[in-house]
């Protein structure tokens, strides 16, 4: 291996610097995970909604069945190898009727799962109609398929911006509505930044209206749902009675499952294809021994009594935050901190969203002080997301008391108390400014910057193009 002192000479290390140091000084986080994250306060920041990672009841089951198991370790093979076992179709067959899918293929992450689905299943002339705000994985998928000259992004969750942009792909590609092509339509259930639900039942009446029956194939990733809401757990697709409307829907296990995987239900026609060329599916090692033994557990209690006990305290811890949070902020200015107008009407995001964008315009502050209390906190601050939308991200959970919501709830308005006078002045200033015309009071809302990168990234988020540059950032 060659010296660390010329290797870190070369080019290609200057390079990298570069793009890391400029990284930093556009004022995005540069992690080194080589130091963990604080983690001894309660835990509000994770994706363990169900609190299953910690649960002990799971981890005695799983010990206890670990012992008497055939086989522990290694599947040592891909699927199309020896890695295709009684025990990994045994947990298929299990999924597809848990879920109540015509055919259910595993997958060792989600990244996997939407990398293969979308890296694949599109053909040539077909067109993918796609949230802006989907996971990474999907795109990552959609610019290697066959139909990438056909991706279209919409609006978040804009059902306005999503009919203008299928009347679009429909004058584009004139064989979807002469049912020779096929329309892919992606979008998550439960959108991890934002904390916010697709439309789902208006979106599909959307497709009807439009796209002929057969011509269209809607995905759903349920990657922060699946487990947390539904009949046993079976997701928000299920909880909406869609599944029949729905033709293929992704579940990961990393989030509300408390372990890793994935899988995805669809036809088995898909699923035929996906394993014959799916590269994820080819070229992999299938799920280990270990965790299929895990996910058998874990579903065992998800899916029973004590699973829906778990729902319904995260689902009253959910309304509980959400009660504690307006409440402290009434008087608190918007700009220090705040909760997105989607969490502030009432009746909205019901059944109740886990996910909490606490919007504030010093995230890296905020987020210091927090970690410096032992919470898991990370910054979001601009360009990852527009001015203006800058936000620590929290998550309830399962296991969460009372007594803990309140303390981090005082915490916070503590701390808004605080920064409550700075940003004030700065209010203050910002409206002085609008005597001297349109341009310096923009100016003066962008914190005297130069206008060329703030006024492009606002105009950005108004077109929905917004993440493009930063992609990776929505890949929760």
């Amino acid at each position: 291996m060659a010296s660390s002192s010329s290797s870190s000479s070369s080019p290609l290390h200057a390079a990298l610097e570069h793009a890391l140091t400029t990284r930093a000084k556009r004022g995005v986080p540069t992690t080194d995970v080589s130091v963990p994250i604080p983690n001894w306060a309660p835990d509000l920041f994770s994706n363990d909604y169900l609190s299953i990672a910690t649960n002990l009841e799971l981890r005695e089951t799983y010990l206890s069945r670990l012992v008497n198991a055939p086989h522990l370790f290694g599947s040592r093979g891909s699927r199309l190898l020896a890695g295709n076992t009684p025990a990994h179709l045994a947990l298929e067959n299990r999924l597809r009727a848990h879920f109540d899918a015509p055919a259910a293929l595993l997958f060792n992450s989600g990244f996997e799962a939407n990398s293969a689905f979308f890296g694949s299943v599109p053909q040539d002339g077909d067109a993918i109609l796609f949230d802006e705000l989907v996971h990474a994985s999907c795109r990552h998928g959609m610019a290697s398929s066959r139909a990438r000259q056909g991706m279209v992004p919409f609006s978040h969750n804009s059902l306005k911006s999503f009919e203008d942009r299928l009347r679009q792909v429909l004058r584009y590609f004139p064989a979807i509505k002469a049912r020779k092509a096929t329309l892919f339509v992606a979008v998550e259930s439960l959108y991890s930044m934002d904390g916010d639900f697709a439309p789902l039942p208006e979106m599909l009446r959307i497709l009807q209206a439009h796209v002929p029956e057969g011509a269209y194939h809607v995905v759903v990733d349920e990657a922060h749902s699946t487990g947390i809401y539904g009949r046993g757990g079976r997701g928000f697709v299920a909880e909406l009675g869609l599944e029949d409307r729905v033709q293929t829907v992704v579940h990961t296990f990393g989030k509300g499952r408390g372990l890793t995987g994935a899988v995805i239900t669809t036809s088995p026609t898909i699923r035929r294809y996906l394993i014959n060329y799916g590269r994820p599916v080819i070229f992999s090692t299938s799920m280990p021994h270990i965790n299929i033994i895990a996910l058998h557990t874990s579903f065992d209690i998800i899916e029973g009594h004590k699973g829906d006990l778990l729902r319904t305290r995260l689902h009253n811890n959910s309304a509980l935050f959400r009660t504690l949070v307006l409440k402290a902020l009434e008087n608190i200015p918007t700009p220090v901190l705040s909760l997105p107008d989607s969490h502030k009407a009432a009746g909205s995001l019901l059944p109740y969203t886990p996910i909490f964008p606490i919007l504030t315009c010093y995230p890296l502050a905020l987020a210091a002080m927090l970690q410096a209390h032992g919470y898991a906190a990370q910054p979001i601050p601009y360009p990852a997301v527009p001015k203006g939308q800058e936000r620590i991200r929290v998550v309830i959970h399962a296991d969460n008391t009372e007594e803990e919501l309140r303390a981090f709830v005082t915490l916070i308005y503590q701390w808004a108390l605080a920064q409550k006078a700075p940003a004030l002045r700065e209010k203050d200033a910002a409206v002085a400014t609008a005597s001297r015309g349109p341009l310096p009071l923009l100016m003066g809302i962008f914190g005297g910057q130069s206008m060329a990168s703030p006024w492009l990234s606002w105009f950005k988020s108004l077109t929905g193009k917004y993440m493009s540059a930063m992609p990776g950032m929505r890949g929760f």
